[in-house]
């Protein structure tokens, strides 16, 4: 084995995700993958958290064969999107694990993994979860689908007409209950296998990120902070947060107050109608409310804006960052010293929706659009920290887009998923974003 790795990552070693149905994954980054990264047994079926053994599935073959790989320098498949983002100059998930976890080396990892990739999962614990507790959500992200969001049903039965649609392990139905569409792929939350393996872990608890659908809607999830606080474990919990912001309970601030550290990144992809256009039925003027709370919460509580570029909203990112920097008054999102001035990644699903999927010479404008954003920056009285902050967003933006074409094979669908879901919604894309009337 080589004495370090570029591809070395801690995540395979000390963490555990679980989808929004309940599959195991090795990572949510996984996703883009043809397999999704979720960990399988040998039949094929995924190892899901409801009914399934969290330790058995920390040994499967996915598993031992992603570890040896990153311990040899070989890129996994598993591990794509975090190779293409490094290859682009963004800023990978793997490089922030390293970050997030300096005292899990390449070497310690060498030291406790086994010839075949096995670990002894009692000398070493899960310390890291990833849990999406379903997918109740009060959005319907454009971006997203059922699998994120049951608020999706509707549209997806009115943009397919169909009321079935894939899962990781298998075809989801939907039906009537009553005057809601509803389905039952997402109640493994309510199952008490799950519950007690976590809490039989949680004194190794050292890192917990919590998603869904919508985490501040889901009850259980409140539970499982006040049992951290009841066992005194609370101390030694960083909980990370990715939440639409949509409300923040008072309840909530009470319980994080508790813990070693919370974490929130809000998922906030613009300001005023893209925003509302991208992450119906938002209301940016709620949001906004909701942000400055958590601007002004305690402050062991920190908090980032997290943009997910679109092919919609990536165009937009110039204003909004130069609201984010000008006329938000935020003392605390994104203050400090290792975040920029947004967080943000690429959705790289669905494909039709990546910035990479637009015209060249649309693409030619947003790039001349994040050039005299640089500009506009370095002439203004702004900190040399920022200013180096713009050109890195610039750079990592457009090298992303402009690196492959998705044209081509996605562009039409692109036009035909959004005409058709603006009409179902009665919206307008070039309401919201005018730059695309000479496209669409």
């Amino acid at each position: 084995m080589p004495c370090e790795s570029k591809t070395f990552c801690p995540i395979p070693w000390i963490f555990q995700a679980a989808r929004s149905n309940g599959d195991i994954r090795i990572c949510c980054q996984a996703n883009v993958t043809k397999n999704q990264g979720i960990i399988r047994k040998f039949d094929g079926t995924a190892y899901n958290v409801g009914v399934d053994n969290f330790n058995e599935a920390r040994n499967a073959e996915l598993m031992k064969d992603v570890r040896l790989n990153m311990l040899n320098g070989i890129w996994s498949e598993e591990c794509s999107r975090c190779k293409s983002e490094e290859q682009n100059g963004l800023s990978s998930r793997r490089k922030y694990e390293e970050k997030n976890w300096p005292n899990f080396t390449f070497e310690k990892a060498k030291t406790i993994t086994n010839e075949d990739g096995e670990i002894n999962t009692a000398e070493n614990p899960v310390t890291y979860y990833d849990l999406r507790f379903g997918n109740f959500c009060n959005l319907k992200c454009r971006m997203c689908g059922p699998t994120d969001s049951d608020t999706w049903y509707e549209d997806w039965e009115k943009l397919t007409g169909k009321t079935t649609y894939k899962e990781t392990s298998g075809e989801v139905q939907i039906y009537r209950e009553g005057n809601k569409l509803v389905s039952n792929a997402y109640n493994w939350v309510h199952n008490e296998s799950f519950w007690k393996q976590l809490y039989n872990n949680v004194q190794n608890i050292e890192h917990v990120y919590l998603a869904g659908g919508e985490p501040m809607l889901i009850d259980r999830h409140y539970d499982f902070l006040q049992h951290c606080i009841d066992t005194n474990s609370a101390k030694n919990i960083i909980v990370e947060y990715n939440t639409n912001m949509s409300t923040i309970p008072p309840r909530v601030i009470d319980l994080w107050k508790e813990f070693k550290q919370v974490r929130v990144g809000a998922s906030i992809d613009g300001m005023g109608k893209v925003l509302e256009y991208q992450r119906n039925p938002a209301k940016w003027s709620k949001l906004l409310k909701n942000l400055h709370t958590l601007d002004n919460s305690p402050p062991n509580i920190i908090g980032w804006i997290a943009f997910t570029v679109t092919a919609y909203n990536v165009n937009h990112m110039v204003d909004f960052m130069k609201w984010k920097l000008t006329e938000s008054g935020f003392n605390k999102l994104n203050s400090f010293k290792n975040k920029p001035i947004i967080t943000f990644h690429m959705a790289h699903h669905p494909k039709h929706l990546n910035i990479r999927v637009l015209p060249d010479d649309l693409k030619n404008k947003i790039t001349k659009n994040f050039d005299s954003f640089v500009d506009w920056v370095n002439q203004s009285d702004l900190a040399e920290n920022t200013k180096h902050k713009a050109l890195g967003i610039r750079n990592s933006v457009t090298s992303y887009m402009n690196s492959e074409s998705y044209y081509n094979d996605h562009w039409n669908y692109f036009k035909s998923y959004t005409t058709t879901l603006d009409k179902i919604r009665a919206e307008s894309l070039l309401d919201v974003e005018p730059i695309f009337k000479d496209y669409i």
